[in-house]
């Protein structure tokens, strides 16, 4: 048994405990740790998932019609959902009509998107009488349908375009980050980063310095002689 690292393993391990005792303390901003970084991770991932603008200046190719209807599943989603389309829908029961240009229908879900990122409630509100994030889902729901629609009509970039560029690079990122104010990585967030790395390193030394005290070594298996 080695004295010397099993002192320095259970050091390590008393110290990581330690500093973990502080960390779920109500210490950061009336947080605990874990709570303060990942608000501060989710505001830098919230900078970098800005797509609209780029989105928008791809949208004006896709000016074909589009004429189906699709289902909300009750009249109150439906009638919310119509409003949301403007002119290009009609509500008939819980079903929506839609019938325009997809362009111009994909730019309405866009300037929400962009609204939804901003986290202006007002412009939701005095508009569709709805708040954001129940907005964002409609959007999100409406044309996940409209998507498959185009798909069962082989209309697959409009489709693909949908899925990936409206619904995964817009609306998602508004409706999951809705709330929280965009920022770009700071120093707070490189030393959040290094912070992360050194105490998972701490963790593993403590382990690794209790196994050696102990006599527990991981060893090379020996390699077998053919007879």
């Amino acid at each position: 048994m080695g004295k010397k690292e099993l002192g320095i393993g259970i050091l390590l391990t008393l110290s990581f405990l330690a500093v973990l005792g502080f960390m779920v303390t109500p210490s950061f901003d009336g947080k605990n740790f874990i709570a303060y970084a990942d608000e501060h991770f989710d505001a830098y991932a919230k900078h970098s998932s800005y797509f609209i603008p780029e989105i928008k200046a791809e949208v004006e190719k896709f000016n074909s019609k589009i004429a189906f209807e699709i289902d909300m599943k009750s009249e109150e989603s439906a009638k919310k959902t119509a409003m949301l389309y403007a002119d290009f829908a009609e509500q008939k029961g819980s079903r929506v009509v839609l019938n325009g240009e997809l362009g111009k229908i994909l730019f309405l879900a866009l300037n929400d998107a962009d609204r939804g990122y901003q986290n202006d409630e007002q412009y939701f509100r005095e508009k569709y009488g709805i708040s954001a994030r129940e907005a964002l889902y409609l959007w999100h729901t409406s044309l996940s349908s409209v998507a498959k629609k185009l798909e069962q009509e082989q209309r697959f970039e409009e489709s693909l375009f949908i899925k990936i560029q409206i619904l995964m690079r817009a609306i998602e990122p508004a409706y999951n980050f809705y709330g929280l104010e965009a920022k770009p990585i700071d120093v707070m967030g490189g030393a959040l980063l290094i912070f992360y790395v050194i105490y998972t390193l701490w963790w593993g030394f403590a382990i690794y310095f209790i196994f050696e005290g102990m006599g527990i070594k991981v060893k090379k298996a020996k390699s077998k002689k053919e007879v």
